[in-house]
């Protein structure tokens, strides 16, 4: 069941305590870093009944984000507690606007996201800013699980290698300069097409605008290799882990778009979306695979 309900916020209060807020509550001062320069980093994590998905992972995978823009996040356990809030409180909210009561929010699929900022820029005696938003997942992205996307391969602008002879590029590092990646998936859309494969610039495939190519041929399951600078997906590196109980080997290997267009089967990867095939590349019909609900099951979607 997908719903309208508005997110619910959690706020990292100074001290560490974490607490809900309104959503319309002012949170961010207008020096902070997020706001003028996208300057922090993120996670976004699908909710299940048994709690946040693979959260100790992405907290690891945002660690990994903040040491590479020399970030001082807060505390592991405070970052934990801010996000058990904001989740905790989508789940407990029972009352809509019209003050009737409803089960909407323990009914709807839900994700959350982890947001850390440097913070004010003029204060920085201050810190970072953190916050976490939980949030019902879009019908959109459910349809796709189903449908399936239409792809558009569009230029990233460097070569494969570039990120790693450069670190200054923040190969691998989610962080919250995602405008070029919201374009890509504008431009996308002008074409008639559901979502983005982006290229280096010297021909291989790199990663979709928010989520993380796999591909198959026979029972050989692969991905593009992290040393491209693309992020490294908790969602791709669950999926490896249980591969083996499809029959699938896996393999980490740069790919041409014309050598992707011949293999068995293409998906894009993400934490709150899951899995989702791959229909079409530039128009090109891709061929279809009846792995896609065995993927889906392996990754809990």
């Amino acid at each position: 069941m997908t719903s309208t309900l508005p997110p619910v916020l959690a706020v990292l209060r100074p001290g560490g305590t974490a607490q809900l807020a309104p959503l319309e509550q002012p949170l961010l001062r207008a020096d902070d870093a997020a706001a003028t320069r996208g300057d922090g980093a993120f996670e976004t994590m699908h909710v299940r009944p048994d709690g946040v998905w693979l959260l100790e992972d992405h907290l690891d995978r945002l660690a990994g984000s903040a040491a590479a823009l020399s970030l001082n996040l807060p505390p592991r356990e405070q970052l934990e507690a801010v996000v058990d809030t904001a989740v905790n409180g989508w789940c407990d909210r029972s009352t809509t606007e019209d003050g009737s009561t409803t089960d909407a929010a323990r009914e709807t699929e839900a994700g959350v996201k982890l947001v850390c900022s440097r913070g004010p820029e003029y204060s920085p005696e201050l810190g970072s800013t953190a916050y976490a938003l939980a949030f019902g997942v879009s019908e959109r992205a459910i349809a796709q699980r189903r449908t399936g996307v239409a792809l558009q391969s569009l230029s990233f602008g460097y070569p494969a290698a570039e990120r790693a002879r450069a670190p200054w590029l923040l190969g691998g590092a989610k962080t919250l300069s995602y405008a070029v990646n919201m374009a890509t998936l504008r431009q996308a859309a002008l074409g008639g097409f559901d979502d983005v494969l982006l290229m280096s610039s010297d021909g291989y495939v790199l990663e979709g605008s928010t989520s993380t190519v796999v591909w198959v041929v026979g029972d050989r399951l692969y991905t593009t290799p992290t040393e491209t600078g693309i992020l490294a997906s908790i969602t791709v590196a669950h999926l490896f882990d249980n591969a083996h109980r499809l029959g699938l080997s896996t393999h980490r290997q740069l790919v041409t778009r014309s050598e992707l267009a011949g293999v068995d089967g293409v998906w894009l990867c993400g934490s709150v979306r899951g899995i989702v095939e791959a229909t079409s590349l530039d128009g090109q019909k891709l061929p279809g695979s009846n792995l896609t609900p065995r993927l889906r099951e392996v990754l809990g979607f």
